[in-house]
């Protein structure tokens, strides 16, 4: 996808990463490019899938969520997918990543409190093909950065 992208949607990207409510007017000014052209541009980057969505950056600890940390996991190859899903649907996982090397997925996690994050580890332990769980909560967040510079 790096090569289906030119100057003007590096441009438009970059602003839309530091204000995801900023107007198509405000881009237009910022950029010099013709308010239809953002349009056009915005909703064919949202389509091929380069924008995954508009959101809120919310600070965990603030509304609730009060400890996370990184659940690194070994699973049987044949539930791989099935635990995944399952990951997925949990409300208590923010991000999930497959990986390589020892562990074969990295998931990262936010609770309430200890007592929920621990309950949630023993659900994730339970889950059918999943053969080793390693548990680190965090303790402080050094950098959370979910912008690219293009």
């Amino acid at each position: 996808m790096k090569n289906m992208l030119d100057d003007v949607d590096k441009s438009i990207l970059n602003i839309i990463q530091r204000n995801g409510r900023v107007s198509y007017s405000e881009i237009t000014k910022q950029t010099g490019i013709a308010d239809a052209t953002i349009r056009f541009r915005v909703n064919r980057l949202v389509k091929k899938g380069v924008i995954r969505g508009f959101s809120a950056i919310l600070n965990p600890a603030m509304i609730g969520f009060s400890i996370s940390g990184a659940i690194l996991l070994k699973i049987d190859s044949s539930n791989i997918d099935d635990v995944i899903t399952k990951l997925v649907n949990s409300s208590e996982t923010s991000y999930i990543y497959r990986s390589t090397g020892e562990y074969d997925v990295v998931s990262v996690i936010y609770a309430r409190d200890i007592g929920h994050f621990n309950e949630f580890v023993k659900k994730v332990k339970m889950l059918k093909g999943v053969k080793v769980v390693r548990v680190s909560v965090t303790t402080e967040l050094i950098k959370a950065n979910p912008t690219f510079k293009l």
